[in-house]
């Protein structure tokens, strides 16, 4: 089967979404399919498609409803043969989505975080453009449904985690930190909607009694904002600011406890990398954190807006260092047996499979 994935993130853009359609297309090639990444010139995600060896073809997006964009869209479906379209954001949907209804191509689209709102143009992609929706948390397809632009073929996938293998005790020595000293770690694109202003306000709280050092991953428009706050903190002592590193998953291992402070996810990969490292997750209950730390490990997961909770939750955990030990082996376990890529994208086949080949 040869599988189109369309992602129009903007150059600069790179996160968990982007690396999955890295990952998903290595997938796809191994597994006997033929996959072709479209991204936009001078992006992060063509850039590291081409480092990886993909076949990629360069795509100019224009606006959402840019007819010439759509023109594009068919030209780039039909010479690349594609069966099945994937698509991420709601520009390359509508213009992939409309270009493959007029070559009989289906479209279908992921979501990684909610997108779509009562507006009656997502509501007109839902169900009139696309072919089928794949969500990676149940929380996003309950909140479309109740807005009311769910489409009928609506699929939830949570996204799934290979093991990586662990450069055990680089990050400490990168860090110049000793086996002895509590290091914390987040990971992600720094926005607003991950609240890394509220993980600093958390750690702040802590270094009047506790030695420690927050090892903070990752890259993105409130970056100096941040930084100054953490000044203002009197952070800097206890926070390295360590940026993009395409090795975060074979260094996270080396974490005491990974710490996810979002107001908004779907099923955060970086959540899935250091469980998967044997490294506990204290997080809040957004996206699909509540199925991720279900049963004994839900006592790591707050209630989202209780900051309280969280702030006591994280004191009472690094005062029991080793306690927060015995815990790894649970969470790497939940990751391999309930979040694996290869199960994952498995049943990202069968959708796909499902709309070229309908029952």
């Amino acid at each position: 089967m040869n599988i189109l994935l369309v992602n129009s993130a903007a150059p600069e853009l790179w996160g968990g979404g982007e690396k999955w359609f890295i990952s998903a297309a290595q997938w796809f090639n191994q597994h006997g399919h033929h996959a072709v990444s479209v991204a936009r010139p001078d992006s992060k995600l063509l850039a590291r498609a081409e480092e990886q060896k993909l076949e990629t073809i360069i795509g100019t997006f224009g606006g959402d409803f840019d007819p010439l964009a759509m023109l594009r869209a068919r030209e780039i479906i039909r010479t690349s043969h594609a069966d099945v379209v994937l698509t991420n954001f709601n520009k390359e949907s509508w213009q992939f989505g409309i270009a493959g209804r007029s070559l009989k191509i289906p479209v279908v689209a992921r979501h990684g975080f909610t997108l779509w709102s009562k507006k009656l143009r997502h509501k007109v992609l839902a169900q009139r453009v696309i072919t089928k929706l794949i969500v990676n948390a149940a929380s996003i397809r309950d909140s479309y449904q109740e807005l009311g632009c769910a489409p009928k073929d609506i699929t939830v996938i949570p996204n799934g985690v290979a093991a990586a293998t662990q450069y055990t005790g680089k990050l400490r020595r990168q860090l110049g930190m000793n086996s002895d000293e509590l290091l914390l770690v987040a990971a992600g694109r720094i926005e607003s909607q991950k609240r890394f202003d509220k993980l600093l306000n958390f750690v702040a709280q802590l270094k009047q009694q506790h030695t420690f050092k927050l090892a903070l991953f990752g890259f993105g428009p409130m970056e100096a904002e941040l930084h100054q706050q953490a000044d203002k903190l009197g952070l800097k002592e206890h926070i390295a600011f360590c940026g993009f590193d395409p090795d975060f998953a074979n260094l996270v291992g080396d974490a005491d406890l990974f710490l996810l402070t979002s107001d908004e996810e779907g099923t955060p990969n970086v959540v899935l990398e250091a469980m998967i490292a044997g490294v506990p997750v204290l997080g809040f209950k957004v996206g699909s954190m509540n199925t991720i730390l279900s049963g004994e490990l839900s006592e790591f997961l707050i209630e989202a807006g209780n900051d309280a909770a969280f702030q006591t939750k994280l004191t009472s955990l690094i005062v029991q260092r080793e306690t927060l030990q015995t815990w790894r082996d649970k969470f790497r376990d939940r990751a391999l047996h309930d979040f694996s890529f290869e199960s994952s994208m498995q049943r990202y086949l069968d959708v796909l499979t499902s709309a070229v080949k309908p029952a």
